[in-house]
């Protein structure tokens, strides 16, 4: 079986499976679901990823590589320091967007019961997505944009605006575009009330 068959036929049982994680949540999922869905056969789930467990990791892994991949071009990437905080939010919400499958198995398993295997799993994973994050806002400290004692405040408005940014595309079908990115941020740094000398 040449490289490019096996990489075909994995990359297959991958979409597969996380699709119907989405749909189904992960333990109503059986493997001859994936195996159907995918087009192969049950052996090929064994051969390539050893179980579902397996293939559940393989998701994960797959996912929130490509993510940490794309999150850290961002990151490394010189830009002013406004601009830093706006590319990373725009980077999760684009990610998510065109990876809504992943995006409902993600969060189905983030709310899920906090001692699942599958959760731990997932919570060890993000952790590198967490730290880009983190570094993006100390970049904004360093620049003076951010007061160094924010910085915990920053990192926890972006998380959750994201996440709300996210799971209203996901399940409300709510249209993210850079802009809001750009809201986002304006809204986290500037807020929205009006200066006192403004208010009438």
């Amino acid at each position: 079986m040449s490289a490019e068959v096996s990489s075909t036929i994995a990359e297959g049982i991958l979409q597969a499976a996380v699709r119907l994680f989405a749909r189904k949540g992960y333990e109503a999922t059986s493997t001859r679901e994936i195996v159907e869905a995918a087009g192969v056969t049950k052996p090929m789930i064994y051969y390539y990823f050893k179980n579902k467990e397996g293939l559940y990791e393989a998701v994960l892994t797959r996912f929130l590589s490509q993510f940490s991949t794309r999150l850290r071009a961002v990151v490394d990437e010189p830009r002013e320091p406004r601009d830093y905080l706006t590319e990373v939010v725009w980077a999760h919400l684009d990610y998510f967007s065109e990876n809504r499958d992943f995006a409902k198995f993600f969060y189905a398993v983030f709310f899920g019961p906090d001692e699942s295997a599958l959760a731990v799993s997932l919570m060890s994973a993000t952790r590198q997505v967490q730290d880009l994050l983190i570094e993006a806002c100390q970049k904004a400290v360093a620049t003076g944009l951010v007061k160094p004692e924010r910085l915990e405040a920053l990192v926890t408005a972006l998380n959750g605006m994201i996440n709300l940014w996210v799971i209203a595309t996901v399940k409300h079908g709510a249209e993210i575009t850079r802009a809001v990115a750009v809201e986002i941020v304006d809204l986290i740094l500037d807020g929205v009330a009006s200066p006192a000398k403004d208010r009438v």
